[in-house]
């Protein structure tokens, strides 16, 4: 009996054809990385080649006040980036933890923040005496240079945005996957 009910309750259902699925949709193809210098810095200019074609940094800014801009670059050492990527490491840590110690994590915060912001001190104490050095066309140059590389950042920036909004989009109107089957009935009582 309990058979019958159970073929007469699953026949229908057995008889359904499952929608077709969803034809593939074309992935969107993400915005274009950043282009490399060798030394893998990041180089926001397409003007001011070196040899070769390559882009060069400060490209528009004279040779001699290029010499001086790369020696300022120069303020941040190895070491420092090093502490600053263990002192953030250390705040994940404490984030990712089990217990969550709120004391020790303010700590670490705090320390990171004090890393970072006197890195940021020694650069721009580097910067300032690198421009005092600079001709008056190579300063109007190094601040077109930094503007124009800043607004490729936004733009960067924006057409990620842009591409992550229209996958998420995507995502949301993709139709939801058909139901799994019933499961099949088992031998037996």
């Amino acid at each position: 009996m309990r058979l019958g009910v159970a073929a007469l309750v699953a026949g229908p259902v057995m008889a359904q054809t499952p929608p077709a699925p969803p034809a593939p949709l074309a992935p969107l193809a993400p915005p274009a990385p950043l282009a490399r210098a060798p030394g893998g810095a990041q180089i926001f200019r397409d003007e001011g080649r070196g040899p070769g074609g390559a882009p060069r940094m400060f490209g528009t800014v004279s040779e001699e006040g290029r010499a001086v801009l790369r020696e300022a670059l120069r303020a941040s050492t190895p070491e420092e980036r090093a502490a600053i990527r263990a002192a953030r490491d250390r705040v994940s840590a404490l984030i990712a933890a089990e217990k969550l110690d709120v004391a020790a994590l303010r700590q670490a915060m705090a320390e990171e923040r004090r890393l970072v912001d006197a890195a940021h001190a020694r650069r721009q104490a580097a910067l300032l005496a690198a421009v005092q050095k600079l001709s008056p066309a190579d300063r109007r140059a190094f601040a077109e240079d930094a503007g124009k590389g800043r607004r490729q950042a936004e733009e960067r920036a924006a057409q990620w945005r842009d591409w992550a909004e229209a996958h998420r989009q995507r995502m949301r109107d993709m139709p939801n996957p058909p139901p799994p089957p019933p499961p099949a009935p088992r031998g037996g009582w």
